[in-house]
C-alpha cells in the first residue's frame, strides 16, 4: 500500500507538461489528464526543483477520483473507502480531496494496516462516556493521523436487574444506588466495582450480599475478555496508564477524564504497539 503520511508529499496538475521544475516537497505527481499517478525524483535547492524522473505508479482505469469532499487526515476511514472501491475492479488507487482542497491518494489499499482498538465500557449512559468521547475525536480529525479503528464493547447494567439490586450512584439512572438508598435488603445484590463493595461492607459490616464485578478492567463478563489492544475506564487514579488484560496491550484512563486526556492516552497506546 502507499499512502503518503502527509498530503505537503503530493503534488497534481490539470495536464502533464514534461521538464517543469516541481515544488520541492512533491514525492508523488498526479495528472488529471490520463490520468497519471507518479513517483517523483528531484534535484537542486529552494522551493522549486528540477525534475529527474517520473516514475509511473498507476493510471487510466486504475485511478478513481472520488467524488465526495472528505477529511483526508482521517487516514483509517480513507483507508476503508478505497478498499471498497478497489475490492473486484480494475482501480487500485483512489484520489481523494479534503475541504481544504488538499489531495491524498490511497493505492493498492490493505485494511490490515488500519489498527483495531477494543473500547470496554459500560452501558447507561447509552453511548457509554468513553465511546461518546472516542467518537467526538475522530469526527474533529484529533485521532485521524493514527490510523485506528474503534470498536465498542459494552456491558450493559440492565442485565443484573433483579428486585434486590444496587447500583454505585444514581448517576446510573438504573434505580437504588449506594451513594442515595439504604440498604434493606436481605441478600442485595450490589452491581458496581471494588471500590462499590468497600463502601456497601463500610456501611453494612457483616450484611451477606451477592457481588457483581463490573468494571471493565477486572470483571469476568465475557464482553470485558480482549482479543486484541484495548482501552478502558477505571475510578482508580492507580490504575491509570499502560496495562494488560487476557494477554492483550491496553490503556486505563481514569473514569472522569476529558477528551484532551483520553486522546493522550490512546496517542501513548498507539506509540507504544508500534514500537
Amino acid at each position: 500500500m502507499i499512502f503518503p503520511d502527509e498530503y505537503k508529499l503530493v503534488g497534481i496538475k490539470d495536464r502533464e507538461r514534461r521538464g517543469e521544475s516541481i515544488y520541492f516537497a512533491t514525492e508523488y505527481l498526479i495528472s488529471r489528464d490520463g490520468p497519471a499517478l507518479y513517483h517523483v525524483t528531484s534535484r537542486g535547492s529552494g522551493f522549486m526543483r528540477e525534475v529527474v524522473e517520473l516514475e509511473s505508479i498507476a493510471s487510466g482505469q486504475e485511478i478513481m477520483f472520488y467524488p465526495d469532499i472528505v477529511d483526508t487526515r482521517n487516514r483509517a476511514r480513507l483507508i476503508e473507502l478505497a478498499d471498497g472501491i478497489c475490492r473486484g475492479t480494475k482501480t487500485n488507487t483512489v484520489v481523494f480531496r479534503g475541504l481544504d482542497e488538499h489531495i491524498t491518494f490511497v493505492k493498492d489499499p490493505d485494511r490490515s494496516q488500519v489498527l483495531t482498538i477494543e473500547v470496554l465500557d459500560v452501558s447507561p449512559p447509552h453511548p457509554p462516556w468513553l465511546v461518546h468521547v472516542l467518537a467526538g475525536l475522530e469526527t474533529c480529525g484529533v485521532l485521524g493521523d493514527l490510523t485506528v479503528r474503534f470498536v465498542p464493547h459494552i456491558l450493559d447494567l440492565r442485565r443484573f436487574d433483579c428486585n434486590s439490586v444496587y447500583y454505585p450512584c444514581r448517576a446510573s439512572g438504573l434505580g437504588r444506588s449506594l451513594d442515595t438508598d439504604p440498604v434493606v435488603h436481605e441478600h442485595p445484590r450490589i452491581v458496581g466495582c471494588a471500590v462499590s463493595r468497600e463502601i456497601f461492607l463500610a456501611n453494612n459490616p457483616g450484611k451477606d450480599f451477592e457481588f457483581v464485578n463490573i468494571c471493565p478492567l477486572h470483571s469476568s463478563e465475557p464482553v470485558f475478555e480482549p482479543k486484541g489492544p484495548f482501552i478502558t475506564r477505571c475510578c482508580r487514579s492507580e490504575q491509570k496508564g499502560l496495562t494488560e488484560k487476557n494477554g492483550q496491550p491496553g490503556m486505563v484512563v481514569h473514569w472522569g477524564d476529558g477528551p484532551a486526556k483520553i486522546a493522550e492516552a490512546v496517542r501513548c497506546l498507539v506509540q507504544d504497539l508500534r514500537k
